[in-house]
């Protein structure tokens, strides 16, 4: 399941991950996405991982549809939560697009995480 957060930054889509995700699910960050993209020129993502248990076959194809598509589009990711999770998809994400910048935080960290993502990047302001 796929849950918006309610952020204070504009430029930021927040998103808490539990359970198993699926082609569905996916639609709820793309709406959001594609939304704030209406006045934003690059967005930065906020992920909580919260007793994650992976993509199904669809859904994991659908997110990658969904990447492939706004990838140019993202500077930052924060992902909190198990770095087994973390782990795995940057080690995909960063070799299929390598000019996204990603950083994980521990649960403990959160507050930490939230700052990181809602700087700007630099590149954007010239």
């Amino acid at each position: 399941m796929l849950e918006l957060l309610a952020l204070p930054f504009p430029h930021v889509v927040g998103v808490r991950v539990s359970g198993k995700i699926n082609h569905n699910d996916i639609e709820v960050i793309l709406d959001e996405v594609e939304r704030k993209l209406i006045d934003e020129d690059s967005l930065n993502i906020f992920i909580e991982l919260d007793h994650f248990e992976g993509f199904t076959v669809r859904g994991w194809l659908k997110e990658m549809r969904f990447l492939a598509k706004y990838i140019n589009r993202f500077s930052r990711t924060a992902i909190t939560g198990e770095a087994r999770w973390f782990n795995r998809g940057t080690a995909l994400i960063t070799r299929v697009f390598p000019n996204i910048e990603i950083e994980h935080f521990i649960p403990l960290q959160r507050d930490e995480a939230l700052i990181w993502v809602s700087e700007r990047d630099l590149g954007t302001f010239g």
